[in-house]
């Protein structure tokens, strides 16, 4: 009986190990009609750390009404295929999400790869923005329909 319990014990810890999110690492950065003023990164996954790593980030302006396009340049630092996701977040002066979508993208980058990774701000009060990657994730089912 003790034996059985105890690998229950293992069997629950595993699960929850095994279903345990890593947060995201996230490039933060603070932009506006002149560009660039700061940028940050934010390692939150050591995994992603040696794999991927962010590269030269752009901002230019997008036609007449003061909206703004970024790109971020992403690098595999591997000789091997690196599978990820990604999403852009845009906030305004005040630090609110302005972003219309934030669901995270299926990617990929092959051996030693760089390539950019682009996203337009939702409107012209956007003046920063957070690029994340994140190892990819299984889709669940939510049992809705």
């Amino acid at each position: 009986m003790m034996t059985r319990g105890r690998v229950c014990l293992w069997m629950v810890a595993l699960l929850l190990f095994a279903c345990a999110g890593t947060a995201p690492n996230i490039l933060h950065v603070q932009a506006g009609p002149g560009g660039l003023s700061s940028k940050k990164e934010e390692i939150n996954d050591k995994w992603l750390a040696r794999n991927l790593s962010f590269g030269e980030v752009s901002v230019r302006p997008l036609g007449t009404d003061s909206s703004m396009e970024a790109q971020v340049m992403i690098q595999n630092e591997t000789k091997r295929d690196v599978f990820f996701e990604y999403r852009f977040i845009w906030r305004d002066a005040a630090g609110f999400e302005i972003s219309s979508n934030t669901s995270w993208i299926p990617a990929s980058l092959s051996a030693k790869e760089a390539r950019p990774f682009k996203s337009a701000a939702p409107g012209p009060n956007a003046v920063s923005f957070e690029c994340m990657v994140r190892k990819t994730h299984p889709i669940t089912y939510s049992g809705s329909k």
